[in-house]
């Protein structure tokens, strides 16, 4: 079956419609209401880390923005009244605002991490994003004479312009092939070529598509899929092609120009980047930024799926192709993503995981709506890998996960998954809490008394940030994940976690969508069950219990046992998991209780 271009349209005006109107709430709610919600902050900005290119933010103690996420920073305009309690005027009337005038300049930034302050009223954030040109204004106008501008940090404006440049193609190509493949082709259909990655697999992934002009690698998790596209980069450029890597996140970027596999390239000049911001110069100084986006003999160009549909369209009409486009982060592509930059590229290969996070949908079940196999143009990734078994490869070492992780994340892909973690026998950490993780890095799980009688959910957070605090302790060289598929559990994460310390360096505290292509030591991963199909649902699932190196810790309750509706992959996940309920039920036992004695 094939989704209708009408509908296929429809999807995306609807899409784009809900997002709109999420937006204009936002925007249209006083500033003062969205401070006293926690959705908006107001702060100065203090002081620049130039050799990172990141910036300092002062706020007043608890009301800080949530760290490691993205936002808009806009400066406040000299007119603007002086307190913000005063600040009737709405984020919209804000940021348009010319007579009188409220708002200056508006840049996306990205929180990175609280520095340590000796002053109880006062929180200091790190930020980065800023381009150079812009960090140079912050300095010779205001820093260098004293001065702190007033700033606000506000949520990040809505991706619309990315849908509207998919919904445009779509409309313009009702006949293209990738656009009309048939969304109801399933998994027992597909069976993918399996690649011996515990070697390198980078020519036989050339010599495949030599012979043909579409490959398509599916990577589980740990199997170097960055490290091959830099690697094939290399190798092409090398002979003076045209390359485009493209993703969806500016971070999967530039870990593919981090890899080894592009220093010579990168030496010589040949690695240009879309939106390169000043911490990302520090990071890689010899990138260079790029406005134009044709491509250029013997150069790689790295974009991200936004900028590259922006000039998609003018490219086809200059028949400029590149001579091979590189999909990455293919999982978070639609199909019309796909089907776009195919129509750009002489060879073009997908590199993904169509098990892992798919793209992002407000209100999805309205999409269905729409089209009941709305899925197939949505989870593009999915739907071309399924029609096209001939072109299809899977990845099937993984160098992240110990073998009993492995394992278990095997029954995600056919059981063909297996460990050559350099870890094995070695993901022993200090922890008086080490008893609770298994032994060699694979997944434990805690399942908690469903009644919640004597504790509250408000304790389990606790209880799960004084594991992960007491381990990053105990252990200098470890990182550490607190995960959970709602934002109301992260909020609550990192309310808890800032009790204990104000250093976020090496501890990543977030919803399960955010940490696409994260590695770390150990994960603890909470699932509160309040919406059982959610936060079982198979590819957060996978995601969320396949970054850790050393063990990963389940902490949920008993009432998993007896859900039905998760895919028979996770339930067998869940079964196999090591048990260490008693183990987690005693040690939460005597922290409730010292926790109450503390308080007598």
């Amino acid at each position: 079956m094939q989704i209708p271009n009408q509908q296929h349209i429809e999807f995306y005006e609807w899409q784009i419609n809900v997002i709109e109107e999420e937006w204009e709430r936002y925007a249209n709610t006083s500033m003062k209401l969205l401070i006293q919600e926690k959705r908006l902050f107001v702060g100065r900005i203090w002081g620049l880390q130039e050799s990172h290119g990141n910036v300092v933010l002062r706020f007043k103690s608890g009301l800080v923005p949530r760290m490691k996420q993205p936002y808009v920073l806009c400066m406040v305009g000299a007119e603007a009244p002086g307190n913000s309690s005063d600040w009737d005027f709405t984020y919209l009337q804000f940021r348009i605002s010319d007579n009188p005038r409220l708002s200056g300049f508006n840049t996306e930034i990205k929180t990175i991490n609280y520095l340590k302050s000796d002053d109880p009223k006062w929180s200091y954030v790190l930020v980065n994003g800023f381009e150079q040109k812009l960090l140079s204004q912050i300095k010779d106008n205001y820093l260098s004479k004293g001065h702190h501008p007033l700033v606000v940090v506000a949520e990040s404006d809505p991706p619309i312009d990315y849908l509207i440049n998919l919904k445009d193609f779509v409309v313009k190509n009702p006949f293209d092939a990738i656009l009309n493949l048939d969304v109801t082709v399933n998994e027992a259909e597909w069976s993918p070529n399996s690649l011996d990655n515990s070697n390198s697999v980078t020519t036989t992934v050339i010599d495949l598509l030599d012979g043909h002009k579409t490959i398509l690698i599916q990577g589980p998790p740990g199997t170097g899929k960055s490290h091959l596209a830099a690697e094939i980069c290399e190798q092409f450029l090398s002979k003076r092609l045209s390359i485009c890597v493209t993703a969806l996140t500016n971070k999967a970027l530039m870990e593919i120009a981090d890899k080894d596999g592009l220093n010579a390239p990168l030496d010589q000049g040949k690695v240009s980047k879309t939106n390169l911001s000043s911490d990302e110069f520090k990071l890689i100084p010899k990138l260079k930024p790029v406005d134009d986006l044709a491509p250029i003999q013997g150069e790689l160009l790295l974009s991200t799926y936004y900028k590259l549909s922006q000039k998609q369209a003018e490219l086809v009409a200059g028949k400029k192709r590149f001579d091979l486009l590189i999909i990455e982060e293919a999982s978070q592509a639609y199909l019309a993503t796909i089907a776009m930059f195919s129509s750009i590229a002489k060879k073009l290969l997908i590199i993904g995981d169509h098990k892992q996070l798919t793209p992002v949908v407000k209100q999805k079940e309205q999409a269905y709506k729409i089209h009941p196999e709305i899925d197939g143009v949505i989870n593009g990734l999915e739907t071309f890998a399924f029609n096209n078994n001939d072109i299809s490869n899977r990845l099937t070492f993984t160098r992240r996960l110990t073998s009993e992780a492995a394992n278990l994340t095997a029954v995600y892909y056919q059981n063909t998954l297996k460990s050559i973690s350099k870890d094995e026998g070695n993901t022993k950490f200090t922890s008086r809490y080490f008893d609770m993780f298994h032994s060699n890095g694979g997944n434990s799980i805690a399942k908690l008394p469903a009644s919640m009688q004597g504790f509250t959910e408000k304790d389990v957070i606790r209880f799960i940030c004084q594991i992960g605090h007491e381990i990053l302790s105990s252990n200098s060289n470890i990182e550490i994940a607190l995960l959970s598929p709602y934002i109301k559990v992260e909020s609550g994460l990192y309310e808890q976690y800032s009790r204990l310390s104000s250093d976020y360096s090496r501890v990543t505290l977030n919803t399960i969508h955010k940490i696409q292509g994260l590695t770390t030591d150990v994960t603890i991963l909470y699932l509160p069950l309040n919406n059982p199909s959610f936060d079982l649902d198979a590819n957060l699932f996978n995601v969320a219990t396949s970054r850790a190196k050393k063990g990963t810790l389940i902490v949920t309750f008993k009432q998993i046992e007896l859900l039905t509706g998760a895919s028979p992959e996770t339930m067998t996940f869940i079964h196999r998991c090591h048990d260490v309920s008693p183990q987690f039920d005693w040690a939460f036992k005597k922290f409730l209780e010292y926790d109450r004695f503390q308080s007598l």
